[in-house]
């Protein structure tokens, strides 16, 4: 299969309905309602910030670790109070090697806690489902294909714990868990990180913009591009956003390349 047959694919698998005979890039164009030619790359502005502090660049209970140890770490984890009510920690999953992609998505749910993997576990659930053909109509895939072909992106959370009752983390929760991140990208070294919702975009922006507001640029997370997206689980709510999504995951491809 061709890279536009597999891009037009996954864009009708997302809900965007494709022209017969038009390309699947010039198709996805339309839907959104965008020139033919790329939009130009635009870095975003500084502030609005979000007040905080920011964590070191790896902790040195963590500076040593390798990605097995790094996650046993996780998973016995006791740096804030989300440990206390947990039932799993979620480390993430996805390529350990030649990583071009780093999915930081926001906090666990139950789902997740449940089962300790993002976004469900094993089945996958509708919004893991959603998240693996946005990654693959953009090149990238968590997952190794059928086909052999080997994994390219790393899913994990913004912090590894579910806040009870769906509650946004605190910052000295975001604190704790970014120092993890962190390590995470020391030894995966993405290319790119796409922050998919509001709590992982405020997060690695530093900003306290509304999450329409944060999409549509290219910010800088400890020396990485970073572009903003909106969650599957908001997708599979409001489906009149996948066009604005696609436009991201563009962006996004970009953004990669030419990094």
């Amino acid at each position: 299969m061709s890279w536009d047959e597999r891009q037009r694919a996954m864009l009708a698998e997302m809900g965007f309905r494709l022209p017969a005979t038009a390309s699947a890039h010039a198709a996805a164009a339309d839907v959104v309602e965008t020139e033919a030619e790329p939009e130009p790359i635009v870095v975003a502005a500084p502030p609005p910030a979000i007040v905080r502090v920011a964590a070191p660049a790896a902790p040195s209970h963590f500076t040593d670790l390798d990605l097995p140890a790094l996650r046993e770490a996780v998973s016995a984890c006791r740096a804030c109070g989300l440990c206390e009510q947990r039932r799993n920690a979620v480390f993430g999953v996805g390529a350990l090697q030649q990583v071009q992609w780093l999915v930081v998505t926001d906090p666990p749910d139950e789902a997740d806690d449940a089962s300790g993997e993002a976004f469900g576990g094993n089945p996958v659930n509708d919004s893991g489902r959603l998240l693996d053909r946005m990654l693959l109509a953009a090149g990238q895939r968590r997952v190794a294909g059928k086909d052999g072909e080997a994994p390219t992106a790393f899913v994990t959370p913004i912090v590894k714990c579910r806040p009870p009752r769906g509650r946004a983390p605190q910052p000295g929760e975001l604190d704790a868990c970014e120092a993890v991140l962190a390590r995470q990208v020391e030894l995966l070294q993405p290319r790119l990180v796409l922050a998919v919702g509001l709590q992982a975009a405020r997060r690695l922006t530093g900003l306290a913009e509304p999450l329409g507001k944060l999409r549509g640029r290219v910010h800088r997370w400890r020396g990485l591009p970073v572009v903003v997206t909106y969650h599957p689980a908001y997708l599979l709510r409001s489906p009149a956003d996948k066009a604005g999504a696609w436009d991201d995951l563009c962006l996004a491809r970009r953004t990669a390349q030419a990094s």
